[in-house]
């Protein structure tokens, strides 16, 4: 008997939209990307940990932007990356499989909220940014997603009553491996070598998934 796909995870950042990080985006916009880049060695270093990576490089916004950065302007920023244009039919192709979507991004609230509205999928996490009552950012956030995305994935796939083992996962970097290795399918997007041993399918555009999808189900994989 033939396996069947019930859900498929997506990264958000470099393989749902046009740019590698959405933190790296911010710090680009904001003139901070050396700063960030220190801190992020801070952290690869084990010498702070996720809340206070978080805290850090939202401190570089609010400094550089003279001590308060309303909401509106980080959502015009992010409003400015572009949706990976393979993204909706896969999508439609997907839906029409009868196979669920969800996306789970290390990268920011206000970006992935923007593309699970814009794709339609049916569950979604990402880190959260906190603001004040006016709507000015807070130092630091919510790391809903962090570094181990796989208990984002058990949640969800618990959530939406789906197995695992039926399940895909597309991903572009180190970060999605703790993902990918808890899925039936996991694919790598790109060509980054550390998910060599972790990935059975690698994909160069989105529209090839349809095809690894299939010969996943046909036990081909």
């Amino acid at each position: 008997m033939a396996r069947r796909l019930q859900l498929v995870f997506f990264d958000v950042d470099g393989v749902l939209v046009n740019v590698k990080s959405s933190w790296e985006y911010l710090h680009r916009s904001f003139g901070v990307l050396e700063e960030a880049r220190k801190v992020k060695r801070l952290f690869e270093e084990g010498a702070i940990d996720y809340v206070e990576w978080m805290r850090r490089d939202t401190m570089l916004w609010i400094k550089a932007a003279g001590g308060k950065v309303h909401r509106s302007v980080i959502i015009d920023l992010l409003s400015r990356i572009e949706v990976n244009p393979e993204a909706r039919p896969l999508f439609r192709a997907l839906r029409k499989r009868g196979i669920r979507i969800a996306l789970v991004s290390s990268g920011i609230d206000l970006l992935v909220r923007r593309v699970a509205v814009e794709l339609g999928v049916d569950a979604w996490a990402a880190n959260k940014l906190e603001f004040d009552r006016e709507g000015f950012l807070k130092p630091g956030g919510v790391p809903l997603v962090g570094v181990d995305k796989s208990r984002v994935v058990y949640r969800i796939a618990n959530e939406l009553g789906a197995s695992l083992r039926a399940s895909a996962y597309v991903g572009d970097s180190r970060w999605d491996a703790s993902a990918m290795k808890v899925v039936g399918l996991p694919i790598a997007y790109g060509d980054d070598p550390s998910l060599d041993g972790v990935a059975k399918a690698r994909v160069k555009r989105l529209s090839d998934i349809l095809e690894v999808i299939t010969s996943w189900e046909r036990g081909l994989l």
